[in-house]
């Protein structure tokens, strides 16, 4: 099967897009079938509309019957013509195929045939020396190369070497006798210069083992600051005897920041370039590159946070620093979308309860025990450059606190009883041998670092609180006042623990900080999506956070990536001296952060568009569900949404399921075959049927009956069993009087058709002469000119026929589904011991082949309907269906990572005929005006060059298909099933963790006493007669549909929240780049005022300001941008509280259906929080407070 592309479209006013972005369209794929366009999201089937005639086909070559059970899809890759893909040619191959010429040219460079030809200079002297640093750089004299190379003394000379006929690389000082580096004169000596003295200078191409001769004028500087002034960073401040190059020192912070290279290593690969041979010749540079390199990263990010032009001090006509609250001194990147006041935003919002997402402040935590620290020996005398002043926390407040802070019982106790590490093994040593076992980060939502604290023996809680501290006490020194708080959002893996004694913990430890105290009073929480799965069944269900009102798709896992980027610094951070590590992970962290925060506008607007994407998906399945469902969703949409608990303390939520009782397969099949008869019974009533119609329709039922026995023996095939063969003889002997009977009437309908050959043994395999089978063997179509009476009538008889059975069939395939999500709930309940394991898995293996046989039949009748000329292949009203579009999200089973990317299959969507609204995108979708802006925005870069046609990446485009099971990107997956086979569904799979292990020996299944399965509908039609009660499994269906009803709401809110958030976000970050600018400009007056005139301060100043007026350029152009996500009317706010407006203006339009169906919008309720309203830290600390004092063990310090 070829996977095709996706229709790309422009068209901005057919789309509930609040852009000019494409819209989604849902294309559907079928074997051998071209895609078809379809302008909405699930395909739809109208029973009531007329069908169009279709053109009658012309016979053709009978193609491969569709195997009833089971289906298979092939992933091959295939041409338009059906043959293999050809290879695609590696990118090499064109270098291998030029080997010889690249070898030889590559050789000839290290020889040149000006050699001893005279030099241009016209002194007489021979070429000789030769520079491979230098661009095309010909072969010159002795004194030429001196020359020049005044100006760049670290290139290496080449001189030929008489004796042993090569090129030799030299030093400058061995090119020629009396031969140094000159400072303090532009290269020139220094007329009354000092004698040279010997120096080690190291740049990117090696270390040189050079002299160099200071300055010896009146007026000279002391040594260290002529090296400076050259370029070279010296290695001591006394007497320097070793020098860096400041390209150097830049090029190793960024590999240690981005490589994570250690300086021992980055020190040998320059003694090999230097020698490759004889690398133990050049002088040993490690320790003082350790030294120098820390110093000049410190100053670095001194120089970059603007503390060398005193930015903690008010700017000409403010009466305030430039930014108010962070703490005196600080060093560290903040970030630019996270809410800081008088920063980012104003102190003072206008902000609703109900929209505290758009200046909401999330935050996580997370441990590492890779940031180790061993056992050192340096008696503590070193005090880090960054101490206090960066992400770490200042070195004696942490000694104190982890010196008197003690590990309570009670935080290491798991509320939901599952075994969380984090928790149960605070305090307990894990390693003797390391000085700081990790650390804990907490980080906010778009991975920016806050802040990093030491741990000791495992994650003790007192650290997490630490670090949630310092990142609140870098924004609030001094502290806001109440008001001007921002909301704020934990996520933690351990939080269910953790946020049980958080306050009090943080009134032990920081006692006189009552803004923190007051904050996190009333912060909120949840457990990451990745980690929550490990969390029993009560913190599954009230801490996920797609439950939560106001919080936006948050997932709480960023912090996890940062440690993908730092764990590779481990291996040379513990070998460290505590004060080093802690430099040097402060200046990585910073690399991190700072690359964040220029990023963030593109990052932020990737966001925007998937947000907007998956909201409008989530809106057209809540609509689609609501209509379904439309007696009953009024009702549930005015449901409390907070957890509570019944009479016997189980927790109840509307997002999961209340019935507990077992569901037996008999229970659940019989329903089904209730549900079948009154279908029947329905279409019964549509027609008074004739003879013709009624010998279509019997041909009908045995041809369902063949396709059963057909589905029988394959599972026999692989499943031998007696019952299953008895089953088999039953059905047989009752398919020969069904087809004698509709032989017999065929005689009086058609007389003039021969019957087909009745086989005894196999009647399931005799063929049934109706009109879809004659016209797919060659008949003349019934629809053309000239067509007989008799054929009309019976073709217009079956396709009235087929159409309903293929309606039917949707609603069959749906109550299958539904039937196997009641089995598998059932079977976890249940079954105990091998002999319930073996009964289980007959169980399973019965619901999928009943699933599969409703699709085959449904199949079939499509087929049918495309022989009798009713409907193309391509038809949009019956699409092909798999197992694959069966796929529904389990709501027996708790929210798993990724349901907020996976949606239902197409067979929950052919009855609804759901469409998507178009009438609102024209009014919000954003669009260019015409012109000049009519055009991409232009970005700008810090580095000038020339610019290169398609060089600089442009944001990719998302694919929009128009099917959901092909929803791209790729990380938005639908009905995804495992390719083994397709009788296997994998939405009725148990999760990995509760997967059974198979087992070695099989249980010995206990022999029926019945004559055939119980489940086969010919005897369940019986059952079913007899008052089989069937309340349980139509209760089960009842609120299965209920709780996903409310998953899909609120997946459909938190993705509007998100959309929401990432404008206020992207605002903010143009606000922050213009502080930024604004400040930068203001510092660069005050140093040439200082100075009077144009300096060295003043130019960076002016270079900072500029680059961060270019970020506000860049990040405003893609704000606006309609490809990026923008929305037209909120791309123009200049205010949050305008934002808000809008917003609020914005769902009025979009939820009118909402209103027209009597739904209630929740999001309305400002008393809506989501499942763990009552569990703030607040509330557990008034909780607590009247508890006995606890008994205190032993401090960290001491274990």
């Amino acid at each position: 099967m070829k996977k095709t592309g996706c229709t790309y479209r422009a068209d901005a006013t057919s789309s509930l897009r609040a852009t000019g972005v494409p819209n989604y369209q849902i294309a559907f794929h079928a074997d051998n079938t071209p895609s078809r366009p379809e302008e909405r999201y699930v395909a739809t089937s109208n029973a009531s509309a007329p069908m169009s005639p279709v053109p009658p086909r012309t016979p053709a070559v009978d193609p491969p019957p569709t195997p009833p059970f089971p289906f298979h899809e092939t992933s091959t890759t295939y041409d338009e013509e059906g043959a293999e893909a050809p290879p695609t040619p590696s990118p090499l191959d064109e270098f291998k195929a030029e080997e010889a010429i690249f070898a030889t040219l590559l050789l000839e460079l290290h020889y040149s045939d000006q050699l001893d030809t005279p030099c241009a200079c016209g002194r007489g002297k021979t070429r000789k020396v030769a520079c491979r640093d230098c661009f095309q750089a010909p072969l010159v004299c002795r004194q030429c190369w001196l020359d020049n190379h005044r100006n760049i003394p670290t290139h290496w000379a080449f001189v030929w070497n008489k004796e042993e006929q090569f090129f030799e690389k030299h030093d400058l000082c061995r090119v020629k006798a009396d031969t140094f580096i000159s400072l303090g004169h532009h290269g020139a000596r220094c007329p009354i210069g000092p004698p040279a003295r010997s120096f080690t200078l190291v740049d990117s191409n090696g270390v040189h083992a050079t002299s160099i001769q200071y300055c010896g004028c009146r007026d000279a500087a002391p040594e260290f600051q002529q090296l400076l002034r050259a370029g070279i960073f010296p290695g001591s401040v006394k007497e320097p005897k070793t020098g860096f190059t400041l390209i150097l020192l830049e090029l190793f912070r960024q590999y240690r920041c981005r490589g994570k290279s250690s300086a021992y290593n980055f020190a040998l690969v320059l003694q090999r370039m230097t020698d490759s041979f004889f690398g133990d010749s050049v002088p040993d540079i490690y320790d003082s590159l350790l030294l120098v390199s820390r110093f000049h990263q410190y100053l670095d990010i001194l120089i970059r946070r603007g503390h060398a032009h005193d930015v903690d001090v008010p700017l000409p006509g403010e009466a305030d620093r430039p930014y108010p609250n962070r703490p005196i001194g600080y060093l560290g990147m903040q970030c630019a979308a996270c809410p800081e006041r008088g920063v980012n935003m104003p102190l003072d919002v206008n902000i609703s309860v109900g929209s505290r997402h758009l200046i909401a402040h999330n935050m996580t935590l997370d441990g590492n025990f890779k940031a180790n620290l061993f056992f050192k020996r340096d008696k503590g005398s070193e005090t880090a450059l960054t101490d206090g002043r960066m992400y770490f926390a200042l070195e004696s407040e942490y000694q104190k606190i982890a010196k008197e802070h003690v590990v309570h019982k009670e935080d290491t106790d798991v509320p939901c009883n599952n075994h969380i590490g984090s928790i149960r093994h605070q305090g307990l040593v894990k390693s003797g041998k390391v000085a700081r076992s990790g650390v804990v980060a907490c980080a906010c939502d778009h991975t920016v670092l806050g802040a990093l604290i030491d741990l000791l023996v495992g994650e003790g809680f007192v650290f997490g609180t630490y670090a949630l501290r310092e990142l609140l006490r870098h924004m609030n020194s001094p502290p806001h006042e109440a008001k001007r708080q921002n909301p704020t959002t934990l996520s933690y893996d351990s939080l269910c623990s953790f946020i049980k004694n958080l306050l009090r913990r943080a009134m032990e430890v920081f006692p006189d900080e009552k803004w923190l105290h007051e904050l996190l009073k009333v912060s909120e929480g949840q457990i990451p999506a990745d980690h929550i799965n490990g969390h029993g069944v009560d913190c599954r269900t009230i801490w996920q956070a797609v439950y939560f009102a106001c919080r936006g798709h948050f997932y709480g896992e960023s912090a996890e990536a940062i440690w993908a980027f730092i764990n590779a610094l481990g291996a040379s951070t513990r070998q460290m001296t505590g004060p080093g590590r802690h430099d040097l992970m402060n200046v990585v962290f910073d690399f991190w952060n700072t690359r964040k925060v220029y990023d963030q506008a593109q990052l932020l607007a990737a966001e925007r568009v998937d947000a907007l994407r998956l909201f409008e998906l989530h809106m057209a399945v809540v609509e689609d569900l609501s209509r379904q469902h439309a007696t009953d969703v009024p009702a549930w949409s005015r449901l409390p949404r907070k957890c509570t608990k019944d009479a016997k303390g189980r927790l109840q939520s509307v997002y999961q399921h209340k019935v507990n009782g077992v569901l037996g397969i008999e229970t659940v099949v019989a329903s089904m075959i209730a549900d079948e008869r009154v279908r029947d019974a329905e279409d019964a009533g549509l027609e008074a049927r004739s003879s013709v119609a009624q010998w279509i329709r019997d041909g009908i039922f045995i041809d369902r009956s063949q396709t059963f026995v057909i589905a029988l023996l394959n599972s026999h095939k692989e499943h031998p069993l007696p019952e299953t063969w008895t089953t088999i003889t039953s059905q047989r002997e009752k398919l020969k009087i069904d087809l004698k009977n509709f032989r017999e009437r065929q005689r009086h309908i058609y007389p003039q058709l021969t019957l087909s050959a009745m086989d005894e043994k196999e009647p399931e395999l005799t063929a049934l002469q109706l009109p879809s089978y004659r016209m797919k063997h060659g008949q003349r179509a019934a629809s053309s000119e000239g067509a007989r009476a008799e054929d009309v009538k019976l073709r217009e008889a079956e396709i009235t026929l087929r159409c309903s059975e293929a309606d039917n069939g949707v609603l069959a395939m749906q109550a299958a589904s539904l039937a196997l999500s009641a089995v598998m709930k059932a079977r976890e309940q249940d079954y105990r011991g091998q002999a319930g394991v073996t009964r289980s898995e007959r169980n399973l293996q019965k619901a999928n082949l009943m699933k599969n046989f409703e699709i085959a039949m449904y199949n079939r009748a499509r087929q049918a309907l495309i022989y009798l000329g009713h409907i193309a292949d391509d038809s949009s009203r019956y699409p092909l269906l798999t197992a694959r579009d069966t796929r529904r999200k389990e709501t027996h089973l708790h929210r798993a990572r990724g349901d907020s990317r996976l949606f239902d299959g197409t067979a929950w969507y052919l009855q609804s005929g759901q469409r998507l609204t178009t009438g609102v995108a024209a009014s919000v979708g954003a669009t260019r005006t015409a012109g000049a802006e009519n055009e991409a925005p232009v970005l700008l870069a810090g580095t000038q060059g020339l610019k290169r046609a398609n060089f600089m990446k442009s944001p990719r485009r998302d694919k929009h298909p128009r099917r959901l099971r092909d929803i791209a990107p790729d990380d938005v997956e639908v009905a995804a099933v495992e390719e083994e086979s397709e009788a296997k569904d994998s939405d009725t799979e148990p999760s990995p963790s509760k997967q059974r292990r198979p087992r070695g020996k099989k249980g010995q299944q206990a022999k029926k006493k019945s004559n055939g399965w119980i489940w086969a509908w010919f005897e369940m039609v019986t059952t079913a007669a007899h008052g089989t009660d069937t309340t349980k499994l139509a209760q089960y269906k009842n609120e299965s549909m209920r709780v996903q009803w409310f998953r899909a709401e609120a997946e459909m809110y938190r993705w509007l929240e998100q959309y929401e958030r990432k404008h206020a976000e992207m605002l903010r970050v143009i606000c922050r780049f213009r502080r930024d600018r604004e400040v930068w400009s203001g510092l660069a007056d005050r140093k040439q005022q200082e100075g009077g005139g144009r300096n060295g301060a003043a130019s960076f100043g002016r270079a900072q300001a500029a680059m961060y007026k270019r970020l506000e350029h860049n990040a405003t152009a893609i704000f606006k941008d309609p490809d990026h996500g923008a929305h037209q009317e909120w791309v123009s706010v200049t205010s949050l509280d305008e934002l808000a407006v809008k917003v609020e203006r914005w769902r009025e339009s979009v939820f009118h259906w909402m209103d027209e169906l009597d739904i209630y919008r929740i999001y309305k309720d400002e008393d809506f929080v989501g499942p763990a309203a009552d569990l703030s830290p607040g509330t557990y600390f008034e909780q607590r407070r009247t508890e006995v004092p606890r008994v205190e063990p032993e401090s960290l310090m001491d274990a």
